[in-house]
C-alpha cells in the first residue's frame, strides 16, 4: 500500500477514536463539570472587650426562604461542644439546628475555634456542603453576653452572578447595660463559580 493510503487510514482511525472519546457520544473523555454553585465570603470585626466581657460564641448558616435551615457554615467550638444547650446563646441557631442530633461528620465539618478579637475571614465553599442554586437567608449570629446576642442577616441569590448581601442587625433577646458595638464592619459577598 503506497504511503498516502496508510497516512489516509491512519487518520481516518484517529478520527474514530476522537469520536469515540467525545462527550456527546458518551465516551470517557469528558471535559469535568464547573460547579453551579460558588463561595461565600464573609468578614467581621471583633471588638476587645470593655466593661463586658464577650462570650464571641458564633454560628453561621443558611436558612430557606421559610425559614427551615439548609446548612450550618460555620459554629464555634465551645457553642459546638455544648454551650448551645444554655438558653439564650445563639438561639435563632439553637431552634433552626437541632445540634444534639446532628451527625458527628457534620458537626466536625463546621465547628472550628471561636474566632479571635479582630478582623477576620471565613469562605465557604457551598457546592462542598451540597448548597444547590437558588435563594437564601444567610444569618450570623453572635452571643455577647447573658442574653444579649447580635443577628446579622440577608437575602443572598446563589447563582451565575457575583453578588454583595445587603443585611440587616437585630439584637437581644435581651438589652445591653452599655451601647458598645462588638460586632462590627459584617460584608458577605457571594462570588459566582468561574466560567
Amino acid at each position: 500500500m503506497s504511503r498516502a493510503g496508510n497516512s489516509a487510514r491512519w487518520m481516518t482511525g484517529v478520527a474514530l477514536c476522537v469520536a469515540c472519546l467525545s462527550p456527546q457520544r458518551g465516551g470517557a473523555a469528558q471535559a469535568p463539570q464547573a460547579s453551579a454553585v460558588g463561595t461565600l465570603h464573609v468578614s467581621f470585626l471583633y471588638m476587645p472587650p470593655t466593661s463586658v466581657e464577650p462570650t464571641y460564641h458564633t454560628a453561621m448558616w443558611l436558612e430557606d426562604m421559610r425559614g427551615r435551615l439548609v446548612q450550618t457554615l460555620f459554629v464555634s467550638q465551645d457553642l459546638s461542644a455544648g454551650e448551645y444547650k444554655t438558653p439564650n446563646i445563639c438561639p435563632d441557631w439553637v431552634k433552626q439546628a437541632h445540634w444534639e442530633k446532628a451527625p458527628k461528620s457534620d458537626v466536625d465539618a463546621v465547628t472550628a475555634p471561636t474566632p479571635n478579637v479582630g478582623s477576620a475571614d471565613k469562605v465557604f465553599n457551598l457546592a462542598q456542603f451540597g448548597v444547590k442554586p437558588g435563594t437564601y437567608q444567610f444569618k450570623f449570629q453572635v452571643h455577647i453576653t447573658d442574653q444579649y446576642n447580635v443577628l446579622h442577616y440577608g437575602t443572598v441569590t446563589v447563582g451565575p452572578a457575583n453578588a454583595e448581601v445587603k443585611l440587616d442587625v437585630a439584637v437581644g433577646p435581651g438589652k445591653l447595660a452599655v451601647t458598645d458595638q462588638f460586632v462590627r464592619d459584617v460584608q458577605v459577598q457571594y462570588v459566582a463559580p468561574m466560567r
